[in-house]
């Protein structure tokens, strides 16, 4: 009995030893990386420190610093604008410049469609701007300029060119406005193509009926082409026809109007009867 007695006295003491040294081992393990995850911490603060203070000294170095301002694909009186809008000054740095900004300060301006901003380091700035090109004279309760998309982009001032077809019989603040214009953007566009029968030029006005239906006028023709509302190209493509047998026939100038809202067939009239 004493000899067991001695036994499991020796396996207890045995047993918190083990549990000691282990206990030992999990603090040193445990110590060991809260240094280093301590040193790491360390090494990742001091790096964000080191490119701050890089990236500081680079922003305030003359080396950087802006001397070129190039502006493409506007006039020459826009692209000064475009120079002032930008509100930069020689010597700034380019790491500074902020081109998001820039580029909503630019396309803020009526003859501006989009810009596009490029740093070429050390000291040029390439600011590549897109005109507002108009195609037709909107007529609401003022006129209004609308660009090939079929959108407005600007009252029509003074010194603006107004020589364009003028869009008429757009009721002001309709909603449905929007969608019209692009018609008329697309039919515009149909008749700037090379094969048609009449140049875009010579487009005075397009009106716009109460259901969205499309009539043109001309400078040098006499009478009025109904397009209706869809199939634009398929028409033009008959007008071309229509145009040729009236010219061939010498009838092209007592034509009165000239309907093409029928998806089988042309109607032309003449004083008094149609045929």
């Amino acid at each position: 009995m004493k000899r067991r007695s001695v036994l499991d006295s020796q396996s207890v003491k045995r047993g918190r030893k083990s549990c000691f040294f282990l206990f030992r081992s999990s603090l040193g393990q445990l110590g060991f990386g809260l240094i280093k995850m301590f040193l790491f911490i360390l090494g990742v603060g001091g790096l964000s420190l080191a490119c701050i203070a890089g990236s500081q000294f680079l922003s305030s170095s003359p080396y950087f610093g802006l001397r070129n301002i190039v502006v493409t694909g506007v006039t020459d009186d826009v692209r000064e604008e475009v120079v002032k809008l930008s509100g930069l000054k020689g010597g700034e740095s380019l790491l500074r410049i902020d081109p998001a900004a820039i580029k909503g300060n630019i396309e803020a301006h009526p003859w501006i469609k989009s810009a596009l901003l490029k740093k070429q380091f050390p000291h040029t700035l390439h600011i590549e701007a897109e005109n507002e090109e108009p195609v037709a004279v909107v007529l609401l309760e003022r006129m209004y300029l609308m660009d090939r998309e079929g959108i407005i982009f600007k009252e029509v001032e003074r010194d603006d060119t107004v020589d364009f077809p003028v869009v008429t019989g757009l009721p002001t603040g309709d909603g449905k406005n929007g969608a019209w214009l692009k018609e008329v953007a697309s039919l515009l566009s149909g008749f700037s193509s090379a094969n048609t029968p009449i140049p875009a030029r010579e487009v005075s006005e397009i009106h716009v009926e109460a259901d969205g239906a499309l009539s043109f006028y001309f400078n040098q023709l006499p009478f009025k082409v109904f397009f209706g509302r869809d199939d634009f190209v398929r028409k033009i493509g008959s007008l071309r026809h229509v145009i040729e047998h009236l010219k061939a026939t010498h009838r092209l100038h007592q034509a009165r109007a000239i309907d093409l809202s029928s998806s089988d067939r042309a109607m032309v009239a003449f004083n008094g009867r149609v045929v």
